[in-house]
């Protein structure tokens, strides 16, 4: 597994984690993370690369750009089925729209696990190419957003769009 950077012309720097074009883990501008992300699932030590497959950082570039949601393979090291079946609902939310933690539950057939979806959502590797920032808290309320806080989260949402001006 190797790691990489580079910067977006939205978003600034993308660090991710890779195996040929299939990415385990990317962040927004924090080198360290990739690091201690593969030490925590012990995976050791991880090969720094200079420059990401290009096929890669295009598919990335085109997601932080607006264009068509990633539909390429993705890397899943120690997510739980659970966990696998509330990225895999939360890749099926068009860019512009958001869900609730509860509606997730309900769609994954747990409709009284909303709050387990958002500690799912909390270990999201990949939270560009699987765009836990559409998933909200009942009320109109942002919750959390584990790639740069809630100000994040509510760029991301400005960004596709959403009108957030009655949201807390």
């Amino acid at each position: 597994m190797r790691w990489s950077s580079f910067e977006t012309r939205r978003l600034g720097t993308v660090v991710l984690a890779y195996v040929d074009l299939c990415p385990f883990f990317v962040s927004l501008g924090r080198a360290e993370e990739v690091c201690d992300w593969a030490r925590a699932r012990g995976l050791g030590p991880l090969a720094h690369d200079d420059r990401a497959p290009r096929a890669l950082r295009d598919a990335v570039q085109a997601v932080v750009d607006g264009g068509p949601p990633y539909d390429g393979p993705v890397g899943f090291v120690r997510e739980t089925a659970f966990q696998r079946s509330v990225l895999k609902a939360t890749c099926a939310i068009a860019r512009g729209e958001t869900r609730t933690y509860g509606e997730i539950a309900q769609a994954i057939g747990r409709p009284r696990a909303a709050r387990a979806v958002g500690s799912a959502l909390a270990a999201n590797p990949l939270p560009l190419l699987i765009p836990c920032h559409r998933v909200v808290g009942a009320g109109r309320r942002l919750g959390y957003y584990s790639d740069g806080g809630p100000e994040m989260k509510r760029r991301l949402l400005a960004w596709e769009d959403v009108d957030l001006a009655s949201w807390r």
